[in-house]
């Protein structure tokens, strides 16, 4: 609470005049996480019709957000099962939805373009939790920018993509 309080440049027992408690200033935190990460995600599969471009553009938004809401997103996703049982039921939901939007991406692109894929929900997690990861490491003024290493990840991830599908048996 004193690390929230002092984020926001007040005293953590102030944080109790805006909020019930920590239970609810969590919610809020997961909540909101979820809801920007899904407009985000909505936004870049809406820039272009091409699943290569929608992959990028998802990868893109989600190591930035990530990258430059480092404590916010690690607080929601490592804090989840802290949250009440309908409070955690409506923040899941809500990932499920942008989960989704993934999945039908990457699936589009394995139909479209022969992407190897060998199961679609296995390789959404891998390559979302990588570009999660970077909450973890990713430092201001570090060597690289947050769309520097958004470019990394999506050259990585189609580049292995469009691997050959046989080279995985």
């Amino acid at each position: 609470m004193r690390e929230v309080g002092a984020g926001v440049g007040i005293k953590a027992g102030s944080l109790y005049n805006h909020y019930a408690g920590k239970g609810e200033l969590l919610f809020r935190i997961a909540r909101d996480v979820m809801e920007e990460l899904l407009a985000a995600g909505r936004q870049a599969v809406a820039a272009s019709a091409e699943p290569h471009e929608q992959l990028r553009e998802l990868i893109r938004a989600h190591v930035v957000y990530h990258a430059e809401h480092r404590f916010r997103a690690k607080v929601a996703d490592d804090q989840l099962h802290a949250l009440e049982p309908d409070q955690r039921a409506e923040v899941i939901a809500v990932r499920d939805e942008y989960e989704r939007l993934w999945r039908d991406v990457i699936e589009t692109g394995r139909s479209a373009h022969g992407w190897a894929v060998p199961d679609t929900p296995v390789v959404t997690f891998a390559i979302t939790t990588m570009c999660t990861a970077v909450d973890v490491w990713y430092r201001e003024g570090g060597r690289l920018t947050p769309d520097e290493i958004a470019e990394i990840y999506g050259d990585f991830v189609l580049g292995a993509l469009a691997g050959d599908a046989a080279a995985l048996s």
